[in-house]
């Protein structure tokens, strides 16, 4: 049977009143292996409670690689972020689009391919992978990679080890996309999943629109060996991550 390995992001669940020791060692005890997009200052203690720091996100996510005018400025930020990132064992930088603003997604998707020709060399370099993200265009208004396609067809113009897709089964359920044959059919372009129910991002239970356990079987029998990112917002962070841990375990016993 295939190890289960789930993360949980910094930005949805860590409240400022937590104690990060604390949240940390109820997160390795609850059965987390990993953190996503946590800031430096909590660095030392997750890896104190024995969990690994999987992402960390560059900006530009509103004002993007997709136009070219952004390139001088935001080139240099995110090859800071790539060395950031290797400096401190971190394997992956969430790399995004930015919005429209009036761009067609032809011209935006050779805008994005022409910034990550200058950063790509430096990530292999630094042994970092790049994941670019889509996202839905109702939580995420103009945003250019808002289709499945956009970040496919990004990725396949460099087939390299070091450029992959954050693939959100959240976002692109929501823009109708069909998430099993995505992920399946395009599992060597895909570096890690981010997980949460639909329409609202609640926890991914049996309430919700999305199929999760069709999903992660037929994803798990493709191959995909990755973390499963619980994205979901909640007011109970800690009770719904143990849920979720619990959950996971129950739709994912087969062999």
């Amino acid at each position: 049977m295939q190890e289960i390995k789930l993360s949980a992001p910094d930005w949805c669940f860590y409240r400022k009143e937590f104690n990060p020791e604390e949240y940390y060692g109820k997160l390795r005890e609850i059965g987390y292996a990993a953190v996503e997009m946590a800031p430096p200052e909590h660095w030392e203690a997750l890896r104190n409670a024995g969990l690994k720091l999987l992402n960390i996100g560059a900006p530009g996510m509103e004002t993007g690689l997709n136009n070219q005018d952004n390139h001088s400025s935001l080139i240099p930020e995110i090859l800071n972020t790539i060395i950031l990132a290797s400096e401190n064992g971190i394997p992956h930088v969430i790399i995004f689009s930015g919005n429209r603003r009036g761009i067609a997604d032809s011209a935006g998707l050779e805008n994005c391919k022409s910034a990550i020709e200058k950063l790509l060399p430096v990530a292999q370099n630094k042994n970092v992978t790049l994941i670019f993200e889509m996202f839905n265009g109702f939580d995420h208004q103009d945003y250019q990679a808002d289709n499945s396609k956009f970040g496919f067809d990004l990725v396949e113009a460099f087939n390299s080890a070091n450029l992959k897709i954050l693939y959100d089964i959240y976002h692109m359920h929501r823009m109708g996309e069909n998430v099993i044959s995505d992920i399946t059919s395009n599992l060597k372009h895909i570096a890690h999943l981010h997980v949460a129910g639909a329409p609202k991002r609640n926890f991914p239970d049996d309430f919700q629109e999305i199929d999760y356990p069709a999903i992660t079987a037929a994803v798990m029998k493709a191959g995909y060996k990755g973390c499963w990112g619980m994205e979901f917002i909640t007011p109970a962070p800690i009770e719904e991550l143990e849920q979720a841990v619990a959950l996971w375990k129950k739709i994912c016993t087969f062999e």
